[in-house]
């Protein structure tokens, strides 16, 4: 099974999108070992998001043993992020221009505009 980085869980009205990529580095078991009784060969990934869109909540990893290595906002807004893959555990803000190394992250999501 590969990561799905990235994908959307819920959508909301309108369409404002923070200005700038979500950038997320993460390690995982290369395709085609991982399995039980077999080595598990790790290999980094980076994966990005264009302008995301606000309200919507995106699953960062799928995989049990993919681990984020390094989450960057690089966006004009504030991100939450969560424990969980559904935007609702342990809500964090991570300001514009800033990042987290070996964050204990699964999902992010960028508030709707007041």
């Amino acid at each position: 099974m590969s990561a799905l980085l990235l994908s959307t869980l819920a959508s909301a009205p309108g369409a404002h999108a923070a200005n700038g990529t979500l950038n997320v580095d993460y390690s995982r078991c290369k395709a085609g070992t991982g399995i039980t009784g077999v080595a598990c060969f790790r290999e980094e990934v980076s994966r990005s998001e264009k302008d995301p869109q606000d309200g919507k909540c995106f699953s960062l990893l799928t995989e049990n043993r993919a681990k984020i290595l390094k989450l960057s906002n690089n966006t004009n807004r504030t991100v939450y992020y969560y424990t969980d893959r559904h935007c609702t555990k342990g809500a964090r803000g991570l300001g514009p221009g800033r990042s987290l190394t070996n964050p204990a992250v699964r999902s992010v999501r960028y508030p709707l505009p007041i």
